[in-house]
């Protein structure tokens, strides 16, 4: 009689390969656009503005202009994020391997990496956050209002599909060169010349543009690859740069202004950095625990320029 195996089951060595994380696309929106520290509920942006009138010369004095003193209140929401793991779960699966001898668990054997993949985690929620934020929404969008809401509530914002080259129904690699240079020739005059004006846009809308513009140009094509930063690259003939970020994924919004003119609130500038892992010794549980605070508002509606579908 030959060796009968009926009664295993199939062997899988588990504890072969380390220990990975699930990658998630890096938020970078934080570094372009202003951050205010030190904002415990909500400060204001103090903005001066003034009128100047000439006159022709002669002798006295005559007044004339205006100087205005006006306020924007960039309020911050706090934000929390807590776990907890019991540690003696991990002791009936393969994970037994990675803990220390004995019955007292008192810290998780892949912490290192448990770190990193909450630390990116909550970059990647506060990514979202600052775009599409909405306090009468769900899920964690729901925690604080994003830029888009902000942008959205204000009269004065430059419409950049409002057909100076085209007005758009749907963006693809047919007209989205001239959607980016529609809003281009949107820009008010009073900011044309700034050398910090950005284009941000989704990472789906990025590579379309990216593709048509060397479609286009053939080998003429110079993109992020010849200037220095990836998802990244000026607008033709422009001093328009344009960023690709995540948080614009999927919402075929677009979104033009000066960086110094979008705004997120923040308590301290590394609350979205810090967090504490640590064993409750009454609960008999590792527990996880992360507390920031996150806002955000525009200094100059009239200066920023928005693109969203014509429905």
């Amino acid at each position: 009689m030959g060796l009968d195996v009926s009664g295993l089951s199939v062997y899988t060595d588990e504890n072969k390969l380390d220990l990975i994380k699930k990658s998630i696309l890096e938020g970078r929106t934080l570094n372009y656009i202003t951050v205010q520290p030190d904002i415990k509920s909500s400060a204001t942006i103090n903005i001066i503005d003034s009128t100047l009138v000439g006159q022709a010369g002669s002798c006295g004095f005559n007044s004339d202009g205006t100087t205005v003193l006006s306020q924007r209140t960039i309020g911050v929401a706090p934000i929390k994020v807590n776990e907890s793991i019991c540690v003696d779960t991990l002791e009936s699966y393969y994970t037994q391997k990675m803990m220390n001898a004995g019955s007292y668990n008192e810290s998780i054997p892949f912490e290192q990496i448990y770190a990193e993949d909450k630390a990116e985690k909550i970059a990647d929620m506060l990514e979202s956050i600052v775009w599409k934020g909405d306090t009468l929404g769900s899920g964690n969008l729901a925690l604080a209002d994003g830029l888009l809401k902000v942008i959205d509530a204000e009269s004065s914002v430059v419409d950049g599909n409002s057909g100076a080259v085209t007005v758009a129904t749907g963006v693809t690699a047919a007209n989205i060169i001239d959607v980016v240079d529609g809003m281009v020739a949107a820009v008010p005059a009073d900011i044309i010349d700034a050398e910090d004006i950005v284009l941000f846009m989704g990472y789906d809308n990025y590579r379309t543009y990216a593709k048509a513009l060397r479609d286009a140009n053939l080998f003429a094509y110079t993109g992020a690859e010849d200037q220095g930063e990836k998802f990244s690259q000026m607008v033709p003939g422009t001093n328009v740069k344009v960023i690709a970020v995540k948080g614009l994924n999927g919402t075929a919004r677009m979104i033009l202004s000066r960086t110094a003119n979008l705004y997120v609130g923040t308590d301290l500038l590394n609350d979205a950095e810090q967090f504490s892992i640590f064993y409750s010794k009454d609960n008999d549980e590792v527990r996880f625990v992360a507390k920031l605070k996150i806002g955000t508002q525009i200094a100059f509606p009239e200066f920023v320029v928005e693109f969203t579908l014509v429905p």
